[in-house]
């Protein structure tokens, strides 16, 4: 062979393994997971149904083997919890912005689910992990039989010997508003 014919063979022999690798990384990056797609993802984040939990009515949902509560609050409840929040605040005062709707628009639309929505471990976990019972104790929140612990509407520790709050589930809303997505991240062991 003559040396042209040669270095031509080399050269093609390159633009078609250029061309070849070129493809090959095309192909395998339009397989993989965007950006967006992987930021969603999150095999932490578990689907509770709530579309027909009425205020006052609450859900204990155990995912992972953890035991969560969804407590959708009534007026009355949201106005406790606000009251043990703030003590200046009177219930009266505060129940009457619930049930008229100033309060809802005065605090926003976040502000207000996050006040009717909470979403808490059952797991008391100041102690030796015992499962508080609900709508119980001197506050009318939780109670932990074990270590006779009083925690408020909050999940806050307010009486006994337990020092930490209840761990608050993060969550949202799917898009339909029948679901919540709990985020089981970090959620104390039984």
């Amino acid at each position: 062979m003559k040396k042209t014919s040669v270095k031509l063979y080399y050269v093609t022999a390159g633009w078609m393994l250029l061309t070849v690798l070129v493809g090959g990384y095309f192909l395998l990056s339009a397989t993989t997971p965007t950006a967006d797609v992987k930021a969603k993802y999150n095999p932490n984040l578990k689907s509770a149904y709530v579309g027909d939990l009425e205020p006052g009515g609450l859900s204990v949902f155990i995912i992972n083997g953890k035991p969560i509560v969804v407590w959708r609050r009534s007026n009355e409840e949201m106005a406790r919890a606000l009251t043990q929040l703030n003590p200046e605040l009177t219930f009266d005062q505060v129940l009457r912005g619930l049930e008229d709707g100033t309060l809802a628009k005065a605090v926003g639309l976040d502000e207000f689910t996050f006040l009717e929505w909470l979403v808490v471990s059952r797991v008391d976990v100041g102690g030796i992990g015992c499962i508080v019972t609900i709508k119980a104790g001197d506050f009318g929140g939780f109670l932990d039989p074990c270590r006779k612990s009083h925690f408020d509407l909050w999940g806050r520790a307010v009486k006994g010997l337990s020092d930490q709050n209840l761990k608050i589930v993060p969550s949202r809303f799917d898009e339909e508003l029948q679901s919540m997505l709990l985020d089981v991240t970090d959620m104390p062991e039984p």
